[in-house]
């Protein structure tokens, strides 16, 4: 595994949280501060913590730090208002797929909501499914792992 670097991401509100330099809670706030940068509905930043148990959508629990993270973030910006969108590879059965990503988006919703983010500044839960992954389905596991992931959308901040 490549080692990453760990940095600390200070917050607007004086949170200060540990996370990955490059890593969701660097870019997202990095956006968030920038007011030339606009929110809208192509704007998206994956998740690169977070893992579900196989073929569910129960998140496990190392997941629950970049959670905490990012209901931390959107507490320090209560203007910012996100979307969570799930992606599957192209491997098995694409109707199935769909239902897992939308399953798993939604449980990265009620986690946030878990972790007090507020309902106001949470969008829903949308599955994609394989639709956007750009891996073919009998592609090593290494390049196919890219296609699956969750993503936020930030719409408004």
């Amino acid at each position: 595994a490549v080692s990453r670097e760990c940095i600390q991401v200070t917050l607007p509100d004086g949170t200060v949280l540990d996370a990955y330099k490059g890593g969701i809670e660097d870019q997202l706030v990095t956006f968030l501060k920038d007011d030339s940068r606009k929110a809208g509905k192509d704007v998206w930043f994956d998740f690169d913590d977070l893992n579900f148990k196989t073929g569910s959508a129960e998140l496990t629990e190392g997941s629950m730090k970049q959670v905490g993270n990012i209901a931390a973030i959107m507490k320090a910006f209560p203007k910012a208002k996100i979307k969570i969108g799930g992606y599957t590879d192209r491997t098995g059965d694409s109707t199935a797929n769909l239902r897992l990503s939308k399953d798993r988006a939604e449980a990265v919703v009620t986690a946030l909501k878990k972790s007090n983010t507020s309902s106001a500044q949470l969008l829903g839960a949308e599955g994609y499914g394989s639709q956007f992954a750009k891996a073919a389905a009998d592609a090593p596991d290494e390049e196919r792992k890219k296609d699956r992931h969750i993503s936020v959308s930030v719409r408004e901040k």
